[in-house]
C-alpha cells in the first residue's frame, strides 16, 4: 500500500464490516487522486483487498450499523451486464460498511470520499463549490 500513499487524497485506518460473517476488521484505506478506494489487510499489503470505482459510486452517508457508532456506508452501483447479457443475479447496489475511531475520523472521512465522488462523476470539479456558503454569508 506504501506506493499509494504518494497518489492519496487520503489514507488511514477504519474498520471494515466482513459481508459474511458481518464481523468489523482493521483495514488500511485509501482514496486515490484517480477516485478509487482500497482497502488492505494492512499497511504494508501490495495488493487489496478490494476496491471500490468512485465513478460508480451513488452516495456515502452516516448510517449507524450493528449498533456501532461512528459508522458510514458507501453505496456503489453494480455492473448489471456481463460481456452484454444481464446478470441477474448481482444486487443492483453493493453497500460497504465502515467504522471510523470516532466521530471527527468520521466527518473527515466522509468529506473526502463524499468530494471524491462528486469529481469522478461529474465532468468538471469546481473547487470554488466548497467557498459557496462562505460567500453567501458575506453578503
Amino acid at each position: 500500500a506504501g506506493s499509494l500513499d504518494k497518489e492519496a487524497t487520503k489514507a488511514g485506518t477504519l474498520y471494515r464490516q466482513s459481508a459474511l460473517l458481518r464481523v468489523w476488521k482493521e483495514r488500511y484505506v485509501v482514496v486515490s487522486k484517480d477516485s478509487l478506494m482500497y482497502w488492505y489487510g494492512s499497511k504494508d499489503d501490495l495488493v487489496p483487498e478490494d476496491v471500490i470505482y468512485l465513478k460508480k459510486a451513488t452516495g456515502v452517508r452516516r448510517e449507524e450499523v450493528a449498533g456501532r457508532s461512528n459508522t458510514f456506508i458507501v453505496t456503489s452501483k453494480n455492473v448489471e451486464k456481463i460481456l452484454g447479457f444481464p446478470n441477474p443475479l448481482a444486487p443492483k447496489v453493493s453497500i460497504y460498511p465502515f467504522s471510523a475511531t470516532d466521530a471527527e475520523q468520521m466527518e473527515s472521512w466522509l468529506r473526502v470520499i463524499g468530494k471524491a465522488i462528486v469529481s469522478a462523476t461529474t465532468t468538471e470539479w469546481d473547487e470554488t463549490s466548497d467557498r459557496i456558503a462562505e460567500h453567501q454569508q458575506d453578503g
